[in-house]
């Protein structure tokens, strides 16, 4: 049983999953990859906190965070 279940694994969903983990919560994120739509992007600019980062950087970023 899951209290939180979190539909995208994009960075919405799995801040989502930081913030509910965070609180304790027992997460299930569903998504068909990580990053989401970022995977076809060969750049993100302007991410809060980055001027500019390859997508696949971020993603693993955002992706580790969540493990931690």
């Amino acid at each position: 049983m899951y209290d939180l279940i979190i539909i995208g694994a994009g960075p919405a969903g799995m801040t989502a999953g930081i913030y509910a983990v965070r609180r304790e919560m027992k997460t299930l994120i569903i998504g068909k990859e990580v990053g989401g739509q970022m995977v076809w992007a060969s750049e993100i600019e302007n991410y809060p906190g980055f001027n500019k980062i390859s997508s696949f950087e971020l993603i693993d970023k955002i992706k580790q965070q969540t493990l931690d």
